[in-house]
């Protein structure tokens, strides 16, 4: 099943007033640097560890990399790989690197909260990846399936286990101004975009599949701006996620 981002997602949403063009990297900054003032992550506790032996990765974009991976798997030496505002066709560029351990990556450069770091670590035994949301607010009409297809195939070749996280629904309770549909589209309108990818993620072959959307149906108050998981949604995705990753 092909899906591909709607070609008029970009006239539906409302960035705070900034224009479009150009505005992507301005509004990266600004959303970063206002969710990392709302969060409990701390500076120090997000710097990746040096792994002795193979190690799972969590490859994504801010949702993993704002999560604390030693507090949320305790001892367990998870690499974080979240590379804030990366759409899925910008992570698979960068894929190559993450399976042979030559360069991990996590963080936003220029941040104070959340800085860029980076790793050599031995090759990874796990890859797990949660990615899509930037295609949307990007407006960007790469086709996020494909990558994470294309993302899948690469791992497997290199011989790494494949965790792919479903999209889980946007949450009304701290609507973020530039995340939020603008005109008569209701939040819900997400999830014309979002639940098609999510049937798609579960039929891709030969990987595990960690439906995070349905551990969160029909919660609210579970993100800091819609998106990002505060501790509660960081708290039960490590749940779900303990599960599955070994």
């Amino acid at each position: 099943m092909t899906f591909r981002i709607l070609p008029f997602i970009s006239r539906l949403f409302s960035y705070s007033g900034l224009p479009y063009a150009g505005m992507k990297s301005t509004i990266i900054a600004l959303l970063f640097v206002l969710v990392g003032c709302g969060g409990s992550i701390q500076h120090n506790s997000l710097a990746q560890p040096r792994p002795q032996s193979a190690p799972v990765v969590f490859f994504g974009d801010s949702i993993f990399g704002r999560m604390d991976l030693n507090a949320y798997f305790p001892g367990k030496g998870y690499v974080n790989g979240g590379m804030f505002g990366y759409r899925t066709d910008q992570l698979r560029s960068i894929l190559p690197d993450v399976l042979s351990g030559a360069k991990v990556c996590s963080g936003l450069a220029g941040d104070d909260t959340f800085p860029l770091t980076c790793a050599s670590i031995p090759p990874p035994k796990t890859i797990v990846i949660l990615a899509g949301w930037n295609n949307l607010f990007q407006s960007d009409k790469v086709d996020p399936l494909a990558d994470l297809q294309a993302m899948a195939s690469l791992a497997k070749a290199s011989g790494v286990n494949v965790v792919i996280c479903t999209l889980y629904a946007y949450d009304p309770a701290h609507p973020a101004p530039w995340m939020v549909p603008t005109g008569n589209a209701p939040v819900t309108f997400y999830d014309m975009w979002r639940s098609p990818l999510n049937r798609s993620i579960r039929e891709i072959p030969a990987v595990a599949v960690v439906d995070i959307s349905s551990a969160f149906d029909g919660q609210s108050d579970y993100t800091l701006d819609g998106v990002h998981p505060n501790s509660s949604g960081y708290s039960q995705m490590a749940a779900v996620l303990s599960r599955v990753i070994n």
